[in-house]
């Protein structure tokens, strides 16, 4: 269960980067609606990839999820974000091998 802490939302995403591991969590539930054990893949996913710097990490974080939340409309239904089975790993895999995403918006 993730804690009843808000993150100030006026903080800037290099901000949020920087934040204590349970605040940066809550940061994610809060505007992405990312539960605490989804968010673990997605950390141990991109550490495995070879991205050893946390900052770096938590920036490829924020940056995967607003992309999901591009693709899927900024509505959700519920509070958690879901990927369906084995949907997290792919989604992450396309999201690394196709960088454009990152870098060009819409």
């Amino acid at each position: 269960m993730i804690p009843n802490n808000n993150v100030d939302p006026a903080l800037s995403e290099s901000e949020v980067q920087h934040l204590p591991d349970i605040q940066f969590v809550n940061y994610c539930y809060q505007t992405f609606g990312l539960n605490r054990g989804i968010y673990n893949t997605i950390d141990q996913w991109l550490y495995d990839f070879g991205f050893r710097d946390i900052v770096s990490r938590r920036e490829l974080t924020i940056a995967f999820l607003n992309d999901i939340q591009k693709k899927n409309g900024k509505e959700r239904t519920g509070t958690i974000l879901r990927f369906g089975k084995g949907g997290l790993t792919k989604q992450l895999y396309d999201f690394i091998h196709f960088p454009q995403r990152i870098f060009f918006k819409d």
